[in-house]
């Protein structure tokens, strides 16, 4: 059977587990709780440092970004079908079981991580700041793959889609989610 570079890369991490209990904990619990601690922290920022109409803005279109994200990983998946490695590979190690196995192209974990630290970018945060949330989103990504539950492709895919996602996200507020809004509002008047 011949294995892409994803599928080697994943093989040659997989086989790290159950060597170190830390590491192993360590990645288990930023696959699972990391991403809530990202965007916590990014709200926070964007609440303390955005002026009233900015942050307003900002939690619009991180709205926006992931809900389509949301919507088109969806899409994607079932156009392209690609398992998680413990159906192709049976015999791995996994930190935890996922709750769906059909779907791993691409990560929704990372997309979403990478689609808050992108729009937080977009609104010129600190050097310091920025490094600390793309330090953090790309932990995100590789504790998926760590854990078992991702190819790398899968978050190299997530961090493409996000970033795609997150330039949209102008558009999509202006001319979709803006409109319908407002529809919606004068309809309940």
């Amino acid at each position: 059977m011949l294995l892409s570079w994803s599928q080697k890369l994943f093989l040659k991490i997989n086989r790290q587990l159950g060597k170190n209990k830390w590491r192993d904990f360590l990645f288990l619990y930023t696959a699972h709780w990391l991403i809530y601690v990202l965007g916590i922290l990014i709200l926070w920022w964007g609440s303390i440092i955005l002026s009233g109409l900015d942050f307003k803005i900002f939690i619009k279109l991180i709205l926006a970004a992931a809900f389509f994200g949301f919507v088109d990983n969806y899409l994607i998946a079932i156009v392209w079908r690609h398992p998680r490695p413990s159906i192709q590979f049976p015999e791995i190690t996994t930190l935890f079981k996922p709750t769906e196995n059909w779907k791993a192209f691409p990560s929704d974990h990372t997309t979403t991580a990478f689609v808050l630290v992108f729009i937080t970018l977009f609104f010129s945060p600190p050097f310091w700041f920025a490094v600390l949330l793309l330090f953090l989103a790309t932990l995100v990504g590789v504790s998926r793959v760590y854990c078992g539950v991702h190819y790398p492709r899968d978050i190299v895919g997530g961090i493409v889609l996000a970033f795609i996602y997150s330039l949209l996200s102008f558009w999509l507020l202006g001319h979709l989610f803006q409109p319908v809004y407002v529809w919606l509002m004068s309809s309940f008047k």
